[in-house]
């Protein structure tokens, strides 16, 4: 554990003050958690969990911008909970932020279902057998679909969410076939879609998605994000 804890920092994040424990080897967040925040457009009155959370910046950006009152984050690593929990001590939010060490596959036995009103979560986006395996196994759960699969993240995303609750994740476009494939499985109605582009004129290296349960809405594809480097 040692040669994770020499590269813990603390990050502010601009926004009055609210500050993030992270690594800055190993576990640093990216835009693609920057961008789920954003796209989620959470309301105070929603409660939310996030799912595979990492450090926590989805929840901890929406406390911050008083999208949320309060938020659930779940993650199976315990490292990565323990800087969690260091960041809700650093931001005096004890009462507003909820740390929890799981599986998402054990979500049933963890949490009260259809008590949720949004689900976020930025999942392991490549699946095994793709690619070659890191070194770090720690930064392959996080990568790659080694402890959940796609199915287990949206099954208990189907849990979780009350009948109209949202489902928001990023993820890369090639896996869209499934991404649609399991939200019409698990009974969501995929509600709301964005690309994100880096560099232009190269394709979009993200999606982000809405799912709603027990849906009809129609789909709404938004403009490209252009985020040029």
């Amino acid at each position: 554990m040692q040669e994770f804890k020499e590269f813990d920092c603390l990050d502010d994040l601009q926004l009055g003050g609210w500050k993030v424990w992270q690594n800055s080897r190993f576990f640093r967040f990216g835009t693609d958690g920057v961008l789920l925040a954003e796209f989620a457009r959470c309301t105070p009155k929603e409660r939310v969990i996030d799912l595979c959370s990492g450090t926590g910046i989805v929840p901890f950006l929406l406390l911050a911008k008083g999208q949320a009152e309060t938020a659930e984050a779940l993650e199976l690593q315990p490292y990565l909970c323990r800087l969690m929990e260091r960041s809700v001590e650093e931001n005096n939010c004890a009462d507003r932020m909820t740390v929890m060490e799981g599986d998402v596959k054990d979500i049933r036995s963890l949490v009260k279902g259809r008590a949720y009103d949004l689900v976020t979560v930025n999942p392991p986006y490549e699946p095994m057998g793709r690619g070659i395996l890191g070194q770090n196994p720690h930064r392959e759960l996080a990568r790659r679909e080694v402890a959940c699969t796609l199915e287990d993240i949206i099954s208990a995303a189907a849990y979780l969410l009350k009948s109209g609750g949202r489902l928001v994740m990023v993820h890369r476009p090639f896996r869209l076939p499934e991404l649609f494939g399991l939200m019409e499985q698990y009974g969501f109605a995929v509600s709301r879609m964005q690309m994100v582009e880096f560099k232009e004129g190269e394709r979009p290296s993200l999606v982000l998605m809405e799912g709603i349960l027990h849906s009809k809405r129609e789909l709404v594809v938004e403009p490209t994000l252009r985020r040029i480097q």
